[in-house]
């Protein structure tokens, strides 16, 4: 594995001639042999306060204002398998065809398929959205959720579970984006940069890394270091099929699990990430002002 991140600054800095010799160069960055990984152990409150002041002077701090929590669960429904763009304009479109969700239960599969095409698979979405208005229709009576902006996290968690293809993710990011209550969404970024990090073990799945990361992560940090550590992911811990992580422009490498088992100390004490805060995204999703 180590060699496939061999393209650091320092490795490209030699000239061809230096990179066909027997290595040297290239082990003065890598170790020879990547060290095992130690016994999983959760990351400290400390260490995860620490990663936040990092990724918040870098990528700046996201504010959620509560919205309607069912717009929530047909945003997010809508976003699978998509970007950001076409889910705003899918969401966006079948708001305007549709005075109301009652409207939208009321409808036709295909009329709402025909409103969302923009966000791609429009037959099966369609589909489950008129599923999950029928399914909390039958549960209380109605489609208004706006008790859920007063109810406590367990009972807004609870209620959501009850429904067919409402997962964790799905329910995180309502609570966090939607009602702006503390919750951690993972999704394939943050599933990944935090599996390097070290906060989560090398075999975690999204479940067992949505449990992890839900208890061991303070509230008031979540918001931001989901959003955070998902441009991080975009932007410098890509992920190996889209080029790799960009380790030398790593602001968090001084606290990686995966920089320590693979590269010199003396490589991560020499890096010298960027400090200058980017803009903030404020489109990044469309919940998130």
């Amino acid at each position: 594995m180590a060699r496939k991140f061999a393209c650091f600054t320092e490795y490209r800095q030699h000239s061809h001639k230096e990179r066909r010799d027997s290595g040297v160069v290239r082990l003065r960055v890598l170790k020879t042999t990547p060290e095992e990984t130690p016994i999983w152990k959760p990351p400290s409150t400390r260490e995860l306060r620490r990663a936040n002041e990092i990724l918040l002077a870098r990528y700046g701090e996201k504010i959620a204002r509560k919205r309607d929590p069912l717009d929530g669960m047909i945003v997010i429904m809508l976003s699978q398998a998509t970007n950001d763009l076409n889910c705003d304009r899918a969401f966006t479109s079948l708001k305007n065809t549709f005075p109301d969700w009652a409207g939208v239960l009321r409808a036709p599969v295909e009329e709402i398929a025909n409103a969302i095409r923009m966000g791609g698979l429009a037959n099966q979405k369609s589909a489950r959205i008129k599923q999950l208005l029928q399914e909390i229709y039958d549960e209380q009576g109605d489609l208004d959720l706006s008790w859920m902006q007063d109810a406590s996290v367990e009972k807004c968690r609870a209620f959501m579970q009850r429904f067919k293809g409402v997962g964790p993710k799905t329910i995180a990011c309502v609570l966090v984006f939607f009602l702006d209550k503390p919750a951690f969404p993972v999704d394939t970024h943050v599933h990944r940069v935090t599996k390097r990090l070290g906060w989560i073990r090398e075999k975690a799945g999204t479940d067992e890394a949505h449990r992890v990361l839900e208890e061991v992560i303070p509230d008031d940090c979540k918001l931001n270091l989901h959003v955070n550590i998902i441009q991080h992911g975009r932007i410098v811990c890509r992920a190996t099929g889209n080029g790799g992580p960009k380790c030398e422009e790593c602001v968090l490498i001084r606290q990686c699990e995966f920089a320590r088992t693979h590269f010199q100390a003396s490589f991560i004490r020499e890096v010298k990430a960027p400090s200058t805060p980017l803009p903030v995204n404020s489109d990044f999703f469309v919940t998130v002002e």
